[in-house]
């Protein structure tokens, strides 16, 4: 099979000729089991199959996916990632303009396996630096931001058209807004511009994230744009297409290529002693460069950089248009493995600051979590996850992010008010905590007034779930689940975080919140005795035992004269109007020490206050 695919030059005419061969499917087979896949290692199979799913072969990216859930290490070591980072980024290339065709719907799938194999991968502790390493990560990276961004534009398009009562049909392929042609001078050539006819010699600009253009690790979080002159115009044997351009870089670009104006054997053009000043892109991502004129006596030259203000945002804009058309109407399965990449690589600097500048992609995202619209539950959750990771890596407060946290968790605490769906409520108590947990990581970054605002709309949610639970019905305690749990860890856990701050003071200390928490300790105590009980123990993963240990820790550490002096009330007495029977609450302090768990010293402390206090 290596003899045969070797000597093939052709690949675009051959490879499913190739692919479809009973050794390639027999090789494919072996690589599904793990008594199998370490001898195909060995004798070089493994690596067969990633030449062939380099071009973008279904059935040997299927069989790459199995080996890496078997042995991700075997993958790597084959260098067999790299085929799936690049069969990926070429997928941009090979999209037809028609939507929803069968040669879309093929991509899309490969497309989506290859995310997934790469997301394994960056999750594997012995595989992750090599992937990460890899000069194709950023193309991958790049790929996964415009899927999110093309659906994201689309979703939030969709939401104006039918605020408008528009009736368009909902085509999930994002044309170009009035905003972005507004931005960019109309009579300046744009990247594909057909008013530009490039000729042998013609001095461009290379949108480098293309696919065989893509940015080094080293360069590609400054700038995306490398520039060269025209040395090849016309077909190439490594991709389909008639509009491929090869350039030969120039001037600061030498040196950040991909190849020598050779791929796979045929050459193209010549690069001299240098291996690394060559790179081929599609017609749409290559821009003529116009000479500048020469500086005036006195006066600096400008020299044209792209940058997002002039038009980049364009090629940006190209890229979506190209991924969104394999995106498909009430089916978000590419987006979700997108923002699992994306997830998985936010944890390495490069890839994080890369996602951090696109700052378009975070607009749209958090335009669609602010959609009041259930079918968009999964996404909107997963658009809050990836916000959320990136908080952990902020040194400074980030405006936007804080206004989405707080709007999501005030509109959805209504929407748990009033809704009974529940799917819906499920969702919803998902993206609270992700919400809270967003909140919780920037809280030490945020001004006074940011901090009274979180507060106040995390308060507000607290004291609701914790009487509607004890008010309610019996049956709506029994129905509490461990997404329930996680909410009220998710609150306890940033009221413990403000402790001792003037904002808690403030906003947490109120007669109304210290009510709900003695009812949330009262209910999670454990007493069987007690009407009002929630039967946490059934429950695994710690969440309600957390949420009582938190609450337990709040009460205590405001058990001082000077917060019963701001409460306006005594302690003795407002745990009498709160508790459903005389001494219910010291009844439950009292179990949760007899239990001796990690809760049980702050019981005691609490116990031994309210005596001091009487």
């Amino acid at each position: 099979l290596e003899t045969t695919f070797h000597h093939f030059m052709d690949h675009s005419s051959d490879r499913s000729a190739i692919s479809g061969s009973p050794e390639a499917r027999l090789l494919c087979s072996m690589a599904s089991f793990p008594e199998t896949l370490e001898m195909l290692r060995k004798i070089g199979g493994l690596e067969a199959i990633s030449l062939i799913a380099h071009e973008g072969e279904l059935t040997a990216i299927l069989a790459i996916q199995k080996a890496s859930e078997i042995s991700p290490s075997s993958v790597v070591d084959v260098d067999a990632h790299q085929s799936i980072m690049d069969a990926l980024v070429q997928v941009e290339c090979k999209v037809s303009t028609t939507d929803f065709s069968d040669d879309n719907r093929k991509l899309r799938e490969v497309a989506a396996t290859c995310i997934q194999i790469i997301t394994v991968l960056t999750q594997n502790a012995e595989t992750k630096g090599a992937v990460r390493a890899a000069e194709q990560s950023f193309g991958c990276l790049a790929a996964a931001t415009s899927i999110i961004s093309a659906s994201s534009k689309s979703l939030n398009q969709k939401s104006k058209s039918v605020g408008k009562g528009a009736t368009s049909a909902d085509k999930r392929h994002v044309p170009s807004t009035e905003k972005a042609i507004d931005s960019v001078d109309k009579d300046a050539p744009q990247y594909g511009s057909s008013r530009e006819d490039l000729q042998i010699g013609d001095l461009v600009l290379v949108d480098s994230t293309s696919t065989s253009a893509q940015a080094s690790p080293s360069t590609s979080s400054h700038s995306n744009v490398v520039e060269g002159i025209v040395a090849h115009l016309g077909p190439v044997k490594f991709a389909p297409g008639d509009d491929w351009i090869g350039v030969q870089l120039t001037a600061s670009s030498i040196g950040l290529g991909r190849n020598d104006g050779s791929v796979k054997g045929v050459r193209y053009f010549d690069c001299g002693d240098n291996d690394k000043n060559g790179v081929f892109a599609r017609r749409n991502n290559v821009k003529k460069k116009e000479h500048e004129e020469e500086p005036k006596s006195q006066e600096v030259a400008e020299i044209p950089v792209e940058t997002k203000e002039n038009n980049m945002p364009d090629v940006e804009t190209q890229h979506e248009e190209t991924w969104g058309r394999l995106l498909l109407k009430d089916d978000f399965s590419l987006e979700r493995v997108s923002f699992a990449l994306l997830l998985s690589l936010s944890s390495s600097e490069p890839h994080r600051d890369m996602l951090m500048n696109k700052g378009t992609v975070l607009d749209d995202m958090i335009g669609v979590i602010q959609l009041h619209s259930p079918a968009l539950a999964d996404f909107q959750c997963s658009a809050l996850d990836l916000l959320v990771s990136l908080t952990l890596h902020l040194h400074e407060p980030e405006p936007k992010l804080i206004d989405l946290f707080c709007s999501v968790v005030n509109s959805l605490t209504k929407v748990l008010q009033v809704s009974k769906d529940k799917r819906l409520l499920y969702s919803t108590k998902q993206q609270l905590s992700l919400a809270l947990s967003g909140i919780e990581n920037i809280f030490s970054l945020m001004d006074a007034d940011e901090r009274v605002r979180t507060l106040n709309v995390s308060s507000d949610l607290f004291i609701f779930l914790a009487d509607s639970l004890y008010k309610g019905p019996k049956s709506r305690r029994l129905a509490a689940t461990s997404k329930d749990g996680m909410l009220f860890y998710r609150l306890s856990s940033f009221f413990v975080l403000s402790l001792g701050s003037e904002s808690f003071k403030a906003c947490i200390l109120s007669v109304r919140f210290v009510s709900s928490l003695i009812r949330f300790i009262m209910m999670t105590a454990g007493l069987s005795s007690l009407e009002c009980q929630i039967p946490i123990k059934n429950f695994e993963g710690g969440e309600w035992d957390a949420a009582l240990l938190n609450s337990l820790t709040l009460f205590k550490c405001n058990m001082i004269q000077a917060s019963q002096n701001h409460l306006g009330v005594t302690y003795a007495s407002l745990i009498a109007d709160t508790e459903s029977s005389p001494k219910s609450f010291s009844s439950c302090l009292a179990h949760i020490v007899d239990m001796n768990g990690a809760a049980s010293m702050s019981a005691k402390q609490i116990m031994a206050n309210l005596e001091r206090f009487a």
